[in-house]
Order: structure tokens, then sequence, then C-alpha cells
């Protein structure tokens, strides 16, 4: 704290306490009654513990840094606390709570044959806890119903228990605000321009009671205040002082006076002078006046922005509450979840969903990130087929990384991941061996300043089998995938880098990436993560006109190997151009031109298995038609897409138009596609959809409709759809869809579209 700020506020505190102030006085060196006071205020909020700690504080030297930094603190909080308040008492009754937030019921029916549900019902419960001030959210979704792939592996309920940051943060904040004086602690009531004024005009006093001594130094008015002191340089003030008669040492009145007396005004001139060259200097160096005095109004702001921004919220909290150590670790916390969890990691853990805790700590830049679960995905799309002989699906993991940098912002982290699978058969009754994999990652995002951001990823893997070799013990399988990490380096490792930026001169962003993972690499963590590719890309978005005009251009390549030797392969490629036009306010206009292609590449032949290539051209309009809203959004393409063997070429068309009447809005949504070389099933298919939306009795909210649609050959229908929403009570909502057809023709090849679909949602909020 300022020096002059200090002594401002502790001219404050005796005031309050009708004092009158020491000639020096200081946060480490206070009155005796406004200590005893203090040291009350720190037993009674802060316990034994603490007033110990501030007592032996002042026992100890008192031009210690660290004490004094501490003290300086302590003392703002007894400046600006409320004196009505008992901090622990007040905590105290808000430290347990618990309010059911409500429940959900969702049941959907579709009776098309390739639905993959064709009854679901979902229901979910929400609660808020509060353990200890620290609130946590929980969460229970159980989804059931008919399934094509089996009903048991679904029928499981989805917990999810976790920690809710902004409301911690919101809780403790008012905590702070019921106790203090915020804008006091901050010392924003202080005006530092009259303090620092203030500060200096008693160092001067002082320096003056130097010239007491003088036959002309009783009754002497200021030789220089303090406005002169902070703007006059040192030469400047040197003049001001020598002209000053009181200072000058006349020849003449020198020989009048006898020999000690002359000696000891000379000393006593010599003694002020160096004092104002002294306060001069520490005014210069230390307090920089200058500065502060032409500030003032940037501090006001500074601190006005500063009591409401999340960072000086938490270091108000953490300096002002007696928090106990799991208080102070949540108050560091990023997020902490336990249940059916997505982990929030870099490609140590990305996309992973698994059962289990996560948690990730982050103070004074500090990272920390650690969790444990079991990922369990046997029944998923993905290990059906023969995938399922190779990939468990189902691991034992733990996690924990660690660096410095919040992971969203430049960071430097290190992390490790160990997973063990159990013995099991999959759905070709093949037993598959119990397997061990660790992983270590190194990450590292710099800033670029203006220019962006560049990330940085390295991973390792290595997996080991449990057999008769190496017996039964999960450690002694974890130990030897840990030993022989560096295996096969180059086909188990994932590197990766990534440029993201853009340039305001240009009004451009842009994005490029490069990466590899070795086809042995593998990381359970990552499920999403291919192995045995190499994948670049470019994505650079540039704006002209005042950003009336957007054109873009995106190029993402991926090669997958498919063989350990050869070179066999999966190239994809994927290219799109985008340009869009803003004409008005009003009216824009837009197009796409892209391709994605898939070939599958071996050491003697290319084969194009797969091909999409699309041209779109779109309009956006809002304005008014004969005094009515109106909107319009429109899409015309042309693509193609080769499926070996079929090859389509589609015209697709889609409008979109609502017109607002009153407090109702009718909707007409006319789709349509055509396959010109009739490959496609669904080739020649068009739907027509109304809709009017309305209010039944101020408080049913209904949109009623009607649609057509026929696909030439394969099926034709007509029928009504109809919604209702409704808040039955304060706390009680309910919606109901329905969407009935009539079949006026059908066949075997229609898989899509059944004639009766509906939902009802029924959710109940206590709070």
């Amino acid at each position: 704290m300022n020096v002059a700020i200090q002594q401002s506020l502790i001219d404050s505190v005796y005031a309050r306490n009708s004092l009158n102030a020491l000639k020096q006085p200081t946060v480490t060196n206070p009155h005796q009654q406004v200590l005893q006071q203090y040291q009350q205020y720190i037993r009674q909020n802060y316990g034994n513990k603490e007033f110990e700690r501030v007592k032996s504080g002042y026992a100890l030297m008192n031009d210690t840094t660290s004490v004094r930094k501490y003290l300086d603190s302590k003392f703002r909080g007894f400046y600006a606390h409320k004196n009505d308040f008992n901090l622990p008492n007040l905590m105290n009754r808000g430290a347990f709570d618990n309010s059911f937030k409500g429940a959900s019921l969702i049941v959907t029916s579709n009776n098309a044959a390739g639905a993959l549900n064709p009854v679901q019902v979902v229901a979910g419960l929400e609660d808020k806890l509060v353990i200890g001030n620290i609130p946590f959210n929980f969460e229970f979704t159980d989804i059931a119903g008919q399934y094509q792939q089996g009903t048991d592996v679904f029928n499981k309920g989805l917990k999810k228990f976790s920690f809710d940051k902004e409301a911690y943060i919101e809780r403790m904040n008012k905590y702070v605000n019921q106790s203090f004086d915020v804008n006091k602690y901050l010392l924003k009531d202080i005006n530092v321009s009259t303090a620092l004024k203030s500060y200096i005009g008693k160092q001067i006093d002082e320096a003056q009671h130097e010239l007491s001594s003088l036959s002309a130094g009783k009754n002497l008015s200021k030789i220089i205040n303090p406005e002169e002191l902070i703007y006059l340089d040192s030469a400047q003030i040197r003049h001001l002082l020598s002209d000053h008669k009181v200072l000058q040492q006349d020849p003449v009145k020198l020989a009048t006076m006898g020999k000690d007396s002359a000696a000891q005004e000379a000393v006593a001139i010599q003694r002020y002078i160096d004092r104002i060259y002294a306060l001069k200097s520490t005014l210069d160096t230390d307090l920089l006046a200058k500065k502060t005095l032409t500030s003032q109004q940037k501090i006001n702001e500074l601190v006005t922005d500063n009591i409401n921004s999340p960072v000086a919220q938490r270091k108000n909290i953490q300096s002002l509450l007696p928090l106990n150590f799991i208080q102070r670790l949540f108050l560091q916390a990023r997020n902490f979840q336990i249940g059916n969890i997505g982990s929030d990691g870099s490609s140590l853990t990305r996309d992973l969903f698994m059962a289990g805790f996560q948690g990730s700590f982050l103070s004074n830049n500090k990272f920390l990130s650690l969790g444990a679960g079991v990922r369990n995905d046997a029944a998923d799309i993905k290990n059906i087929g023969l995938n399922s002989s190779i990939d468990p699906g189902n691991f034992a993991t733990q996690f924990i990384q660690l660096g410095t940098g919040d992971p969203g912002a430049a960071h430097t982290h290190v992390g490790i991941l160990n997973a063990n699978s159990k013995q099991s058969r999959n759905g070709f009754d093949m037993p598959r061996l119990p397997q061990n994999t660790f992983v270590g990652a190194v990450s590292e995002q710099i800033s670029l300043g203006k220019y962006g951001t560049i990330a940085a990823e390295v991973g390792k893997s290595n997996t080991t089998y449990k057999n008769s070799a190496t017996g039964n013990e999960n450690m002694l399988a974890s130990k030897a995938a840990a030993m022989s990490m560096f295996n096969d380096f180059w086909e188990t490792v994932s590197v990766g880098l990534d440029y993201s930026g853009s340039i305001k001169e240009l009004d451009m962003s842009q994005r490029a990436y490069i990466s590899y993972a070795g086809l042995g690499y593998n990381n359970p963590g990552s499920p999403g993560a291919t192995r045995g590719s190499v994948k670049y890309g470019l994505n650079v978005v540039r704006k002209f006109n005042k950003r009336k005009v957007s054109l873009g251009f995106r190029a993402d390549v991926q090669d997958t190997k498919t063989s350990a030797i050869g070179k066999s392969k999966w190239n994809n490629t994927q290219l799109a151009v985008d340009f869009r036009i803003r004409l008005k306010k009003n009216l824009s206009f837009s197009s796409r031109i892209a391709q994605a292609m898939m070939k599958g590449v071996t050491d003697s032949s290319s084969i194009t298995g797969f091909v999409n290539r699309n041209i779109n051209i779109g309009t956006q309009w809002s304005g008014r038609l004969f005094s009515i809203p109106n909107s319009t959004n429109a899409n015309f393409s042309l693509q193609q897409i080769n499926v070996f063997p079929i090859h389509s070429l589609l015209l697709n068309m889609n409008i979109n138009h609502s017109v607002v009447i009153n407090t109702h809005v009718l909707s007409v949504n006319v789709m349509y596609n055509k396959d010109v070389k009739d490959q496609a099933i669904y080739g020649d298919l068009f739907n027509a959809e109304t809709g009017w939306s309305y209010v039944l009795m101020k408080k049913i909210n209904c949109s009623s409709g009607l649609t057509y649609m026929k696909n030439k050959g394969v099926v034709e229908q007509a029928g009504i759809k109809q919604s209702i929403g409704t808040m039955v009570s304060s706390r009680l909502n309910v919606n109901l869809y329905l969407d009935c057809r009539k079949s006026i023709m059908d066949s075997p090849q229609n898989y899509l579209f059944g004639n009766f679909n509906t939902q009802l949602a029924v959710q109940y909020q206590l709070n």
C-alpha cells in the first residue's frame, strides 16, 4: 500500500475511534486502543490461530516485507468491516442447504420402420445441495424404452454430481458484501490526490521544524508547498531554496553571531535542505507522485471495474472470509464432478465419457487436473462387427495433468494416463486378452499477441497384454507398460501442431494444423482419436467492405493407414469455398462450393469409394409487405453423391417463409429434391408444411399445421401437426406434440416415414 494512502487510512481509523493520531502512526505501529480493537476483530472473525499469527507479526521486525504485506491486507479488512456482522455466525447459518429444483418426463413414440427407438422414455431429476457453503448440482437421467439393439444397455440411470463454481463465487461474495464495505477495502473512499498532498505537507512541516532554532525560524510560513515539491524538478527546487532569504547565509549577519551559533544555524539549514531533497527523491521514485495525481480518475475507474471482476471477487473472498482448507481448495477449482461425466482435458482426455470423478484446479497460474473412472462403450455402434474383436471398449482409467497456465490460454502441461481392461468375450464369443495402456502427453500453447496462438501436443502410448507369462496382477502389467514406454517410438507416438489467429488490419482470421498418429498409438482417454493417421488442414476467412462481404476457404485432409505393411490407406479430402454478401440490412446472399471425397489406396490401385459435391446458393430477407412483417430463407443446391455403386445427382430446394399477424405467426415450409439419375430411394421427394401459432384461454400456446409429403413410387402421406404447451401452475409445465398422417400410398421401401409420431414432456420446477 502506498505510504501516503496508508497514512490516510490510519487517520480514518483514528477518527472513527475519536483518537488523535500519533506523530507517525502506521499499520505496524498503531495506537494501543486501535491495536486492541484490531486484534479483537481478528480473533472474533478468524479464530485464535489467526490472532496469534497477527500478534506474532507485530512482534517481528516491522520492516519485514512479507509481514508488512500481510498486516496491510488484514488492516484494510478491519478498516472496511461492518461492526454489526460476525463472520463465522453469518457463514454458519447458511452452511448447509438443499433445494430440489425439479423433475421432468419426456415420452417419444415413432412408428417408422427405420426408427432406432420406436418408444423412448427420458426421466430426469435436478437437485441443488450446499455442503459447508459449497454448492453442488445433482442431476439424474434415466433413458428407457424399445431399441433395435436391445434394451438392457440403455435402461441405466445417468448420475452426475458437479461443483457449481459461479454459484460458489456468488454465495461467498454475498458474505463479503454483507460484512464489508468493498469500496472501502479497495480504498475507493480515499482521495488519492488529497491523501498524497496531506502526507507531503506533513513531511514538509516536520522538515521545517529543523529551522525552529533559527532566529527567523519562528512563525515561519512554508518555504515550499506540496505542489511545488511534486511538479518542480530538482534544479528548480534548488533554485527556489537558494533564493529564500531565511536559507541564505548573510556574511554580515554571521559576523555579528558567535561562532557556535553560526555553526548551529548552518547545520539546521543544511538538514532542512537535505530532508527536502530526500523527500523529493522519494516522491519521484517510490510514490510516483506526479503520475498518481494525473491518474486519479483512471484509478477510480479501475477500482470500480475490479469490484465486479471475478478475479477481484476471488481475491477479496480469500483475503476477507475465514475459509477452511476445503473452501479454499474449491475457490481455486475450475470444475469438479462425480458420476457419469465427460472429462475436459487436452489431447490426453478428449471426448472421454466415463463413470468416475474428475477435477481441475488453477491457483497462481499453476494448473492441476486429475481423475479416475471406467469407460464402458461396449454396446456402442463402433464396437459392433469386427472392431469389437480388437477394441475392448471397457477401461478402468486414471489420469493426471499438471503445469502452468489455464488450458484455454497460454500454458505448458504434462500428463500421464493409465488404463486397464478386463478379460471378456465379445459378440462373436472370442476371448479378448486383458490389456494395459500407459500414455504420456505434453501440451504447450504460446501466445503470439494480436496474431493469435500456436499450440503443440505430443503423446506417446504403450500397450501390454496380460497372459500366463505376466500373470494376473494389474500392477505388474501397468509397470511393464510404463517401463517399455519408448519401444516402437514412431508407431506409438502422436504429434500435433495447431495455429489459430487473426490479422486485424486485414480483417482476416485463419487456422492451420497438422498432426500425426502412429498405427500403434492407443489412448483410451481419447476415444475419438484416429490411429495410423496424418491430418492437416487450413481455414481462412477474410471480410471486405466493412464486413459486408465475406470470403472463406477451408481444406481438410486425412490419410489413415489400413495395414502395418505397404501403402494401403484411406484418403479423405474435404474442400469448401464460402461467399456471403449483405446488400442491405435485411437482405443477404450466400453461396458454398464444397467437396468431400474418400479413396481406398493400395500399392497398386486407387479406388474412389465416396464422393459428395455440392453447390449451394441461399438468400435471407426480412421486411414488411403491406405493413406486415415477413421473413424468408431460401436455399437451392446441386448435389452429386457417389457411393459405390450408386451415382446420384440431386437438385434440392428449401424455402421457409413466415408472416407475423398481430400475435400470431403463419409459417410455410416447402422442400423438394430430385435425383436426376434416379438412383436414390428418396430421389423424388416433395414435402410441404404450414403452421399457425395462437394462444387459447390466455395461457395455452398452440401451433396447428397441415403437412403433405410424396416420393414417387415409395410413399405419399397427408396429415396434421399439433403442438400444445401450457403452464398448468407456476411450477408445472406440460408440452404435447402430435404428428398424425394418412398414408395415401406406401411401399416396403419406405423406412423413414411413419404415420404417427408423438412427444409428451412434463416438467415440474420447484425453484
